[in-house]
């Protein structure tokens, strides 16, 4: 239930469509990478299209807030607990990783607030924003990892899942460090994370498909 509702929070985002260039990112993911005024400003674009870009990165803030980032904090943590088998160390490790994650993902959102609604003339908060998207990032990309290090020690179908749940983490870290723009970043996690909804949906049919008893 907590992978339908990730899935249903993350096809429900507001629209927000671009006004400056993205860089190959999407509008929202590159408002979370803007590093300094500058790039602000040339994300916002023009007055004629800045007011509406601001509204929506706005409500598409709200909908992380309260729906995506609850769901998908929950949906990882479970997903981690649901694999522990005999690695209940592991599993925990995997829960914190997906917690703090979520923990700096509401922080980010914070900021993005506070960039939207004062972009002409931005609070000098790039750094904090830096160091809580980046380190987001990487927290899911390793969270990844560690979810198909457990899914590896349960079933043939979890060893099958772990596959895309190590290319996913995987392929997330290098384009966080080489090209976060990049939208192989972010198809990273979402192959990832549907290898983990997969394999919860058979799960739910007959656990021992997926899981060790």
């Amino acid at each position: 239930m907590a992978g339908l509702a990730t899935l249903a929070a993350s096809m429900g985002f507001p629209p927000v469509d671009a006004c400056g260039p993205t860089h190959g990112a999407g509008p929202i993911i590159a408002f979370e990478l803007v590093r300094n005024p500058s790039q602000l400003a040339e994300l916002f674009g023009p007055p004629s299209c800045s007011g509406a870009f601001q509204a929506a990165q706005t409500r598409a803030s709200w909908w992380d807030a309260l729906a995506f980032i609850p769901a998908y904090a929950a949906f990882l943590a479970l997903g981690a607990c649901a694999m522990r088998n005999d690695a209940r160390r592991l599993s925990l490790v995997a829960v914190a990783t997906f917690l703090v994650a979520a923990l700096l993902d509401q922080i980010e959102g914070l900021i993005l607030f506070q960039l939207a609604a004062h972009w002409q003339s931005p609070p000098g908060l790039f750094g904090a924003l830096f160091f809580t998207v980046r380190p987001k990032f990487a927290l899911l990309g390793i969270g990844s990892l560690l979810l198909a290090a457990l899914a590896w020690r349960g079933t043939l179908l979890g060893k099958i899942a772990a596959v895309p749940l190590a290319a996913g983490g995987l392929a997330s870290l290098w384009f966080l460090f080489t090209d976060p723009h990049d939208p192989a970043m972010m198809l990273g996690h979402r192959y990832a994370w549907m290898a983990l909804l997969a394999l919860a949906a058979i799960g739910s049919i007959n656990p021992r498909w997926t899981n060790r008893t």
